[in-house]
């Protein structure tokens, strides 16, 4: 991923964590699990950058798959 995509996706991102709230108060178990996965994407996208400024291609790859991963169950989640 370029720094390009990874900015877009830190702003996709954040605009499902802040913005494209649901307006259930408090969130059902079943929310709370996949906007933890939205989470667990910001993580993987900073280690990405982390990896990048390291020059580590082999850890790049990895997290870039595990990001692949979280975001395919968040999306797929039904």
């Amino acid at each position: 991923m370029t720094k390009k995509e990874i900015t877009q996706e830190f702003r996709k991102i954040d605009y499902e964590l802040r913005v494209d709230r649901p307006k259930i108060v408090p969130y059902p178990p079943d929310l709370i699990k996949r906007r933890e996965f939205l989470i667990l994407a910001q993580v993987h996208l900073n280690n990405i950058l982390d990896t990048k400024f390291k020059k580590d291609i082999l850890f790049e790859r990895l997290e870039t798959e595990l990001y692949s991963k979280v975001i395919e169950i968040y999306h797929n989640w039904d």
